[in-house]
């Protein structure tokens, strides 16, 4: 009976010792800077990365390689000034396939990302660019009309 419980002891203790190897070893490596991030982003190693930028906070993280491609997750954390509309989009987040070796803001090129996020923010610039023309359609169709008389 003793052998049994100190066996069982034994085999607990190293699924442990396994469970908190396998988490320290795929958990990111979280950047403090840009270049950090930067650096990690270069290689495609796993790494997160909090953008404190005026209007809004991100966080990237770098997800795993694929091919030629590395995978970073953008969420939107807080939506700070301009179109407060984008608090409702706090939370969502998107995945981003950069070619390897590029590195830039992985929000900033939205043809490169698909999810959510994505969706939500397309969504609102639809609704703004509708917007505009209700309230401007007379000055875009005269800007038409002017333009197909030049171009005849």
């Amino acid at each position: 009976m003793q052998k049994e419980t100190g066996t069982i002891v034994l085999v607990l203790l190293l699924a442990l010792a396994v469970a908190f190897a396998l988490y320290y070893t795929f958990k990111p490596t979280p950047c403090e800077t840009y270049a950090c991030f930067q650096d990690h982003m270069a290689g495609c190693s796993r790494a997160s990365y909090i953008n404190e930028e005026s209007e809004a906070s991100w966080t990237y993280t770098l997800v795993r390689r694929v091919g030629d491609v590395c995978e970073i997750e953008v969420t939107l954390l807080q939506a700070k000034e301009g179109d407060l509309e984008l608090r409702t989009f706090e939370g969502h987040g998107m995945l981003c396939s950069y070619p390897l070796g590029v590195v830039a803001y992985p929000h900033k090129d939205m043809s490169l990302c698909h999810g959510r996020l994505k969706e939500d923010l397309q969504g609102l610039i639809i609704k703004k660019l509708h917007q505009y023309l209700i309230e401007n359609i007379a000055d875009v169709k005269g800007a038409l009309q002017n333009a197909t008389i030049f171009s005849s």
